[in-house]
């Protein structure tokens, strides 16, 4: 079973968190509370994509490369293109935008 949006959120902030202290030793982890997934709409856009908030800033990354398409987020991105690169995380978010592009347009009732 593919994971949920909560949950690719929930471990790009432990991976973000756990790469800056040991970088930097000190680290405000209450930054990443407000980190958001969500998937862009497939009828917008050729290639899959999600769309990644952290606070005021935001990035579009491609699913399948990898690549931010638009937007940034300061500092905080080498982390975000690190944890795509990691395990299995790219392949698991194409089978959730997979399991989206199913979903288009249907009611959730």
């Amino acid at each position: 079973m593919a994971k949920t949006l909560n949950e690719f959120s929930n471990s790009l902030k432990e991976f973000i968190s756990n790469n800056q202290d040991a970088h930097s030793g000190s680290i405000s982890k209450h930054l990443y509370n407000n980190l958001k997934f969500e998937i862009v709409d497939p009828r917008t856009s050729k290639t899959p994509q999600i769309l990644i908030s952290i606070g005021m800033s935001e990035a579009t990354f491609n699913v399948i490369t990898g690549e931010k398409t638009s937007g940034g987020l300061g500092p905080t991105e080498k982390y975000v293109y690190r944890w795509m690169d990691k395990g299995s995380n790219k392949e698991e978010l194409r089978e959730l935008l997979k399991q989206a592009q199913k979903n288009v347009g249907k009611a959730n009732v």
